[in-house]
């Protein structure tokens, strides 16, 4: 006798691949399977290029509840491809297409931009199309170019409940966002009457997201301060910033590549319960004026008491000259963290954790500089002339730890301590592909020695980091 297993066992059994193409196999086994798992493989919607986007208009259309099904779309893969004029004059003559674009178009100038855009294979475009059906969406994970004047329209409407979101509340359910900036994808090039939104600053895309009601966490690259974007006043980008202010339920940021001249006050002080901030600096955006870590400190100040996570400027790029001119910002001191009253983790550089600037031992000691709460410590970039200070400055933690710090676990600390091995011609350059052939220097193992005996007795874990291997390990 055959046993025949309810519906909703096997969609549990279906649930439990995690491969999209075993999944999409189902599908295949019978009239019965493929009618129960269609909206299971639609469930993630990883999505490359114009092509795909396509395909799954013309499918969704037909079937709303396919659309509906989508929890996750992946866009970071995208890739912008040629359309031959066969496949644009197709494009033209296609019901599904031209349907989408007049619910989403204002005006007869607007249908023509859209359809021009499409033409050409502009991805904002085809994105832009197709977000507003993916109503129980809650992951997106985005890739885009600096010219994105459809996404960034289609963004403000979702947050204004404007055409074509008038009926359905735009992204009530998003919680996730990974924005990808990636300027091989800004191709074809806009025209140069490409119109609103063709130079919005590299923030723009990211702020809408701060006002939807389900947002948790967003990720994203190259973000330049929204306060000091070095772009003229434009009164769409003006309002998205302005009201971007007031209270966001955001409680992760994870800004990495970027440049935050005034600490990324614009977004932060959205944040009512920020928990985890993440920032890693580049000084090769034109804005920028070197790393301000005083500016962070004080952009952070409302969250001294929800903030759990904080990493400053992991593996950032520094350059000698930058904007402003000379750069001699980047080893500033944050501030102590003392007042963080729920910070557990700390990620961040030596010269920004201490003040260490113009003289051998801190202004104000490591002890006095941390917070109760803290479990781990990581302090990138110690320097070697700095590293018996440090080491001393962490004895005196590790041995008051129990009344001051009941709740560490472990110190990490990095720098460039790395014992490289000279090939026949003197070089000393390690290969990437062969890190495990350079050691740490003896003696700076020696000088962590003391410190290590102090975290054995005192049940605590401590690792010394070479920043090469680190960086090898971490890419």
């Amino acid at each position: 006798m055959a046993l025949t297993l309810p519906n909703d066992v096997l969609l549990m059994v279906g649930e439990q691949l995690d491969d999209h193409a075993d999944r999409r196999q189902l599908i295949f086994v019978s009239r019965h399977f493929h009618d129960l798992f269609l909206s299971l493989v639609y469930r993630t919607a990883r999505l490359n290029h114009w092509r795909d986007i396509y395909s799954f208009l013309h499918a969704t259309t037909k079937r709303l509840p396919l659309a509906r099904a989508v929890r996750e779309l992946d866009l970071s893969g995208w890739r912008a491809e040629h359309i031959s004029d066969e496949e644009r004059a197709a494009l033209k003559c296609s019901d599904a297409l031209r349907d989408r674009v007049e619910v989403s178009s204002h005006s007869h100038d607007e249908t023509s931009q859209w359809e021009e855009d499409l033409g050409r294979g502009r991805g904002d475009a085809w994105i832009a199309l197709m977000l507003p059906l993916l109503t129980q969406l809650r992951q997106l994970h985005l890739a885009y170019s600096a010219h994105t004047p459809c996404l960034h329209r289609t963004l403000q409407r979702a947050i204004n409940g404007e055409r074509p979101f008038q009926t359905q509340p735009a992204f009530q359910h998003l919680c996730k966002v990974s924005l990808h900036r990636r300027e091989e994808l800004n191709h074809p090039a806009p025209p140069e009457n490409a119109g609103f939104g063709s130079h919005q600053p590299p923030s723009a895309l990211l702020l809408p997201f701060f006002r939807l009601p389900s947002m948790r966490t967003i990720v994203a690259n190259s973000v330049v301060d929204p306060t000091s974007d070095p772009v003229e006043s434009n009164p769409h980008t003006d309002e998205v910033e302005q009201s971007a202010f007031g209270v966001s339920s955001i409680t992760e940021i994870d800004l990495r590549a970027s440049n935050g001249n005034q600490g990324m006050e614009a977004l932060t002080a959205s944040c009512a319960d920020l928990k985890s901030f993440k920032y890693q600096h580049s000084d090769s955006h034109v804005a920028s004026h070197g790393y301000q870590p005083a500016a962070f400190y004080r952009s952070l100040t409302r969250s001294k008491e929800t903030l759990h996570t904080l990493w400053l400027d992991h593996y950032g790029d520094h350059y000698p000259f930058t904007a402003a001119g000379l750069n001699q910002t980047h080893d500033e001191w944050f501030g102590s963290l003392a007042d963080f009253i729920a910070l557990r983790e700390v990620r961040i550089r030596l010269p920004n954790l201490l003040d260490i600037r113009y003289q051998t031992e801190p202004t104000v000691p490591l002890l006095n500089c941390l917070p109760q709460s803290l479990e781990t410590l990581y302090i990138e970039g110690c320097e070697e002339r700095y590293l018996g200070m440090l080491v001393s400055q962490l004895q005196t933690v590790v041995k008051n730890h129990r009344t001051r710090f009941p709740h560490l676990q472990r110190l990490d600390i990095e720098g460039s301590f790395q014992n490289a091995t000279s090939d026949e011609s003197g070089d000393t350059s390690a290969p990437a592909s062969e890190p495990s052939h350079n050691t740490i220097k003896p003696k700076i193992m020696q000088a962590a020695e003391t410190l290590h005996v102090d975290c054995v007795s005192s049940g605590l874990e401590l690792h010394v980091h070479d920043r090469v291997f680190s960086q090898h390990m971490h890419s």
